[in-house]
């Protein structure tokens, strides 16, 4: 009993200064805008480095009947970027489906995965966009590539975040 009392009071000082170092540290975090811009070039970066390391032959790829193909997640997250980032510019638009429910190869799907990527970073960059819709892209995307990272262990293979 001793012993650990000692050791606790050992250990006050260190606790102390670590927490007055954080106390009087110089705030200096980036702002909202900065945040999002940077959790969404994080998240899709890695989406589309999934996308473009699985091969073409496991598109199909699905790990039970009920749930979407790999290709279907990569287009679904295409037409979300379509949805989220749309709407983030402040453009009133509905939810469409549209890429998910054509063709879903990979050569299909990779320019049109990268090309809402770039249309929502323009937004990104904007400092007028809504930060509801963005805030929820980043949300979503973030939920599927978590998919994805379970698809790509079952294919024997290493996600890109990893």
């Amino acid at each position: 009993m001793k012993l650990r009392v000692l050791l606790t009071l050992c250990c006050l000082p260190f606790c102390s200064t670590y927490i007055y170092g954080q106390a009087t540290a110089p705030a200096q975090s980036p702002d909202t805008a900065t945040e999002l811009r940077n959790g969404f070039t994080e998240v899709s970066g890695w989406v589309t480095k999934a996308a473009e390391m699985v091969p073409d032959d496991k598109y199909n790829y699905r790990p039970v009947d009920s749930v979407r193909t790999f290709g279907q997640l990569v287009a679904h997250i295409t037409d979300s970027y379509n949805y989220f980032c749309a709407r983030g510019a402040g453009n009133k638009v509905e939810w469409s489906d549209a890429i998910e429910k054509g063709s879903t190869d990979k050569a299909t799907l990779i320019p049109k995965l990268k090309q809402a990527v770039d249309r929502c970073n323009e937004v990104y960059k904007g400092s007028s966009g809504a930060v509801g819709p963005l805030l929820g892209n980043v949300g979503h995307t973030s939920l599927h590539y978590g998919n994805i990272i379970t698809y790509m262990r079952m294919l024997g293979m290493k996600p890109p975040s990893s």
